[in-house]
């Protein structure tokens, strides 16, 4: 749905992340609403581990989110090219998990949690990002519109009509089902993230 690029702030002299749809074709309601959701979701937030938004607006009809700009890796990446020490992996789940919580204290339910929307800076502090889901505690719905479409290990594709929302393989059962999502779902993502990445005993 959306596409992130890096640009500077003439006016602060900063480089900064942009997301914004990818093209007119994708600038369905739901999809504005999403990115908008995801800049309010954010902006309840300030914390370390969390990405931080600067800014949101339109130009030329796009909606665009203007956020910090992070040098580094996804999480899936960093493992896979740099074969990090189990004690390495451990921190950066620690830290994620902050960024979870800190969600969790002002209201919000990730619910999509994957090692791909995790970012780990060259300075080793990871932040959580993609909050594009980011809503209160409420009941699922297996028949909401969109799933990430990222290459990630797990990964379950549907493509059957009336669509979920997230990452398949990531999610706790009952965001599958009309129950009750709230902050034990992204624990549930977390743990499977943490199972998938972690390293096998030497």
């Amino acid at each position: 749905m959306g596409v992130v690029l890096r640009a500077r702030d003439p006016e602060l002299g900063r480089v900064v992340a942009i997301k914004l749809l990818r093209s007119r074709r994708y600038q369905s309601r739901d999809a504005t609403k999403r990115l908008l959701r995801e800049a309010q979701a954010m902006a309840r937030l300030s914390h370390p581990n969390v990405i931080e938004i600067y800014d949101v607006g339109e130009v030329d009809g796009r909606v665009f989110i203007a956020m910090e700009h992070v040098a580094g890796q996804t999480l899936k990446e960093w493992i896979r090219r740099a074969s990090p020490s189990r004690r390495a992996v451990l921190d950066a789940f620690v830290q994620a998990g902050r960024g979870l919580a800190a969600a969790h204290r002002v209201g919000l339910v990730h619910r999509d949690f994957k090692p791909t929307n995790v970012l780990r800076g060259e300075d080793g502090r990871v932040r959580v990002l993609d909050f594009g889901l980011a809503t209160p505690p409420r009941r699922g719905s297996p028949r909401l519109s969109s799933v990430d479409d990222g290459s990630v290990l797990l990964e379950t594709r549907v493509t059957a009509t009336g669509l979920i929302m997230g990452t398949p393989a990531y999610m706790a059962p009952e965001c599958h089902e009309d129950e009750l999502i709230d902050a034990r779902s992204d624990q549930f993502s977390f743990c499977v993230s943490l199972y998938e990445v972690h390293p096998a005993d030497p």
